[in-house]
């Protein structure tokens, strides 16, 4: 079973070794982008991206200046004429990052077609791509099924691209400036010794919570569960019109467990006690950690909490209808504090709480970009990746297009960035990053993590105690992989 510390010595020990029809079909960086979502809701909004036609961009206009680039020793037109194109969600990344676009085209000489999709249908087209050797996306949004992927032999392992000198220069790069949780992640969460994708954005958990309420009230901010269950309950029975808090309580591997994974952690629980024979759901520590979630949830939470989506918990807070969101993505940030936020101005973050004994151990989730066994052009796909996810265009994107999901410990030290989007919210994601401990996606996650979230809704909405719902979700499991 990978763990926190095996992770920290595989990823010392390897070093750069390790290292349908086309909707929303867009060329280079002229179109708009799309709507966000949250990188671990598995759920997309937004429009598609219309069509265009490919950019034309000179040095005077690009967005990020191509001596950024020319100091890398990388052979970066040795592709020049030739194509790729990108399979994406409708996600923020896609938005901030197509400005620049015209400069990877501008460096390289290689034409970008965007491919992007709502979530659900971009995933079925993912898969029949893969699965049917078709080949044609060259790059690929990849998420929580990256195992299944890669035991299917339909990724494309990165290291022969690492290791040629015309592809790659480790020094301009910089990969010890990625995370250690996001580098994690982009080797199957350990259960992979190869580069699986590169990371292009991370949400960690945090806490939100309402400074008026609290000022109101003379609450202090909770580092532990006790007292954030103490806070919520002062709120819930003294304001008439706000819940005590709000978290995701719909079924789905990336809804309520994505939540639950790092309670069940700070109570020194994992998932795989051993893989892939005992799942760890049913231990003491996974119980407790789900009997204080729906405990939680079913006295503090809002009316049909069981049902409520990463979105749901968003829209609630925005409006003012809860006092605080439990623990959720750091991403919500900018909805939060937003024009769309009628609590912009009373919103604080801080790291989630734990167990008055228990360890702070924040789940964290990246999407990543990949390429398949079967992609016609997964060298040039390669050369985009490693431009996307490059300091020089991580820091644009970051400081001057907005926005604040960098993979790169650079950019949350930046100054200029840290100022954009205040100091605490930097110093808070940076702390929690850097003790973040992903969930371990294995090869058949998707389908037993949907069943155990099944067992949790049903929980949460009181259909069954929260120790019967872990030992059923334990015994699904086990058969799975039985």
């Amino acid at each position: 079973m990978p763990s926190k510390r095996n992770r920290r010595h595989f990823l010392k020990a390897t070093g750069v070794g390790l290292l349908g029809g086309l909707a929303g079909c867009t060329r280079g960086g002229d179109s708009s982008g799309s709507g966000g979502s949250d990188g671990g809701s598995g759920s997309g909004d937004g429009s598609d991206g219309g069509s265009g036609t490919s950019s034309e961009g000179s040095g005077d206009d690009l967005a990020i200046p191509l001596s950024e680039y020319e100091d890398a020793d990388i052979e970066w037109r040795q592709f020049e004429g030739s194509q790729i194109n990108i399979g994406a969600v409708q996600h923020p990344w896609v938005s901030a990052i197509k400005p620049a676009v015209p400069v990877f085209e501008e460096l390289t000489g290689i034409d970008v077609v965007w491919n992007i999709l709502p979530e659900q249908q971009f995933r079925t087209k993912r898969q029949t791509d893969v699965s049917t050797g078709a080949g044609q996306f060259d790059v690929f949004y990849m998420d929580q099924v990256v195992n299944q992927f890669r035991e299917e032999g339909w990724l494309q392992p990165l290291d022969p691209y690492f290791e040629d000198s015309s592809l790659y220069d480790e020094a301009w790069y910089k990969p010890d400036d990625l995370f250690e949780s996001s580098k994690w992640q982009a080797h199957g969460g350990g259960y992979s010794d190869t580069w699986t994708g590169l990371p292009i954005t991370v949400e960690v958990q945090t806490q939100f919570y309402r400074t008026d309420l609290y000022e109101k009230h003379d609450l202090e901010v909770a580092e532990t569960l006790e007292e954030f269950r103490q806070n919520a309950q002062t709120i819930h029975e003294n304001e008439s019109d706000v819940v005590g808090t709000v978290g995701r309580g719909q079924k789905g591997y990336g809804m309520n467990i994505y939540i639950l994974n790092t309670f069940l952690r700070e109570f020194g629980s994992s998932l795989w006690t051993e893989f892939p024979t005992d799942s760890g759901l049913d231990t003491d520590g996974v119980i407790n950690a789900a009997e204080w979630y729906v405990g939680l949830l079913q006295d503090y939470g809002p009316e049909g909490a069981s049902t409520q989506t990463w979105s749901d918990v968003l829209s609630t807070m925005q409006e003012g209808r809860a006092g605080h969101i439990v623990s959720d993505a750091n991403l919500f940030w900018p909805g939060l504090t937003g024009s769309d936020s009628s609590v912009a101005d009373t919103i604080g973050i801080a790291k989630v709480p734990k167990p008055a004994d228990g360890q702070f151990s924040p789940n964290a989730f990246n999407w990543q970009i990949s390429t398949s066994k079967n992609a016609r052009n997964s060298e040039q796909a390669f050369l985009f990746m490693l431009w996307a996810t490059s300091q020089p265009t991580n820091t644009w994107m970051h400081v001057d297009n907005g926005a604040a999901f960098s993979v790169r410990q650079s950019v949350w030290e930046n100054d200029e960035f840290r100022s954009r989007v205040g100091e605490n919210f930097a110093e808070v994601t940076l702390e929690s990053l850097q003790e973040a401990a992903p969930d371990p996606f294995d090869r058949k996650y998707p389908q037993w993590g949907q069943r155990y979230s099944e067992e949790l809704q049903r929980a949460i909405a009181g259909q069954k105690s929260a120790e019967e719902a872990m030992t059923q979700a334990a015994s699904i499991a086990e058969d799975i992989y039985s």
